[in-house]
């Protein structure tokens, strides 16, 4: 039994040495990208100052695992905690959100940065959802008591010209400034947090400039609301103010930009938890590409390989893989699809790649290596992507401010999607494995969404690749 017992020994040894060099990888990444954050440790706070100089205390270790945060960003990043230290028992609860929002986002980094969840869920918020479009900001939806602003054009803020107020606040979000522009409506939403910011008189209602599209305009008073904070969304992407029943959270006497059939849903708009695919004119195929980390039951990889499995391969003259509703997920489990799609389509054919703001994290990856991978047949279209090639993503255990609650996302792999990442300091293990070369992700057409093709139904993606087959 001891002879066996040593010979077992042995082969688990000789086992574990010969597999160290496949499981190593996996081993840095778990031990280099995956900190574990430790718990916080602190007394009961006494007082709401007290809580907050924990909440501040235990932020400033952020830059023990975040790796985005430059040399002198880092050294921002602790002035700018020292100085919300000195003023902590002074200011609001939307005033210290803000400025915890504005310190960490000097990291420049789009995964760095404090949830914008309390932005629509804690402070209060008007009857309106707010969108940016290439021709400006517009009301696209709103409660019953503004339902007639939905439509109009929001030209100015309190009085301060709308673009200039975006520049403004865009300083409390992180990345690139598609990122920080797009998240800007979260804010103009609400009262609470634009009187906190310096750019409202109240904390209980927001003076909208709204603009007709005859050119008329004139100022409306939007209140902030009282809620239940249950019938919001938990999460909300900016997306989702765009596509009914996403949009609002609130009751059904909401207006929608694109409430009845009349004009028509454009087809990407619909059918979300499933995974949308169809056939296009003159033998061509339209997939929505998959974000998140499943669809509904099925797993991202199998809904992808089924349809796949539907198309010959070599045999269409045409594909359009759309990412404009896709803001991350797992990447991993797009790999697959991102190879082998190319395969369905003829040598001599052309690959969409469909791009626009809510493209993020994962779906910049995917968008390369699709890119990558269909050669010279590859065309990005539509509208710049929501970060840059290079960013910081991943990330260990949750970073959670011990008493506010708010969560903090941090970033420790580095990811360069335009010429590789390989072999520099920190850059992330399945990248080292998997990445490519893709070069610049930027449409090669540029395709915008005005408000009024948009609330018009129209697609104007879709209709430009209809044009050119």
């Amino acid at each position: 039994m001891r002879k066996a017992l040593k010979y077992i020994g042995i082969g688990l040894l000789v086992l574990s040495i010969v597999s160290l060099p496949f499981a190593w990888p996996f081993i840095r990444m778990i031990w280099v990208f995956m900190p574990r954050i430790p718990a916080p440790a602190y007394a009961e706070p006494a007082t709401v100052a007290e809580a907050r100089l924990q909440d501040i205390d235990y932020l400033s270790t952020l830059t023990q695992y975040d790796r985005s945060f430059s040399e002198s960003a880092r050294d921002n990043f602790a002035e700018a905690l020292a100085s919300l230290t000195e003023r902590a028992a002074s200011l609001s609860d939307a005033e210290f959100y803000l400025a915890i929002a504005e310190a960490i986002a000097l990291a420049d980094n789009g995964h760095t940065g404090v949830t914008s969840m309390p932005q629509y869920t804690k402070f209060a918020t008007i009857g309106a959802r707010l969108y940016n479009f290439a021709d400006g900001l517009f009301v696209v939806a709103a409660n019953a008591e503004t339902a007639d602003t939905v439509g109009r054009k929001v030209i100015a803020v309190n009085g301060m010209e709308t673009q200039a107020l975006q520049d403004k606040i865009g300083r409390f979000r992180g990345g690139s400034a598609v990122w920080r522009k797009l998240h800007t409506s979260y804010l103009i939403e609400s009262p609470e947090l634009l009187a906190a910011a310096g750019f409202g008189d109240s904390s209980k209602w927001v003076d909208l400039t709204l603009e007709d599209a005859a050119g008329n305009s004139r100022v409306v008073r939007f209140d902030a609301l009282e809620r239940d904070v249950s019938e919001e969304h938990s999460w909300r992407s900016a997306f989702y103010t765009i596509i009914p029943g996403l949009s609002t959270g609130e009751s059904p006497d909401w207006t929608h930009a694109l409430d009845g059939e009349d004009p028509p849903l454009p087809t990407y708009m619909t059918s979300m938890s499933e995974a949308l695919h169809y056939d296009l004119e003159n033998n061509g195929l339209y997939i929505r590409a998959l974000p998140g980390f499943a669809v509904g039951e099925d797993s991202i990889e199998r809904a992808y390989e089924s349809i796949l499995d539907s198309y010959p391969a070599g045999g269409l003259d045409y594909l359009v893989v759309d990412f404009r509703l896709h803001d991350g997920g797992d990447y991993t489990k797009s790999m697959d699809f991102s190879e082998a799609a190319p395969g369905l389509v003829k040598d001599d054919g052309a690959i969409y790649i469909v791009t626009g703001p809510n493209t993020f994290s994962a779906a910049i990856v995917t968008v390369a290596m699709l890119k990558y991978y269909s050669g010279d047949r590859a065309m990005i279209v539509g509208e710049r992507l929501g970060d840059r090639e290079q960013f910081w993503a991943e990330r260990g255990t949750r970073f959670e401010l011990p008493n506010s609650g708010y969560y903090i996302g941090y970033a420790t792999g580095y990811h360069d999607w335009e010429k590789g990442c390989k072999g520099k300091p920190y850059c992330y293990t399945m990248n080292e494995m998997y990445e490519v070369p893709a070069g610049s992700l930027d449409p090669v057409v540029n395709l915008p969404q005005s408000f009024s093709s948009y609330a018009a139904g129209e697609d104007v993606v879709m209709e430009w690749v209809d044009s050119r087959h």
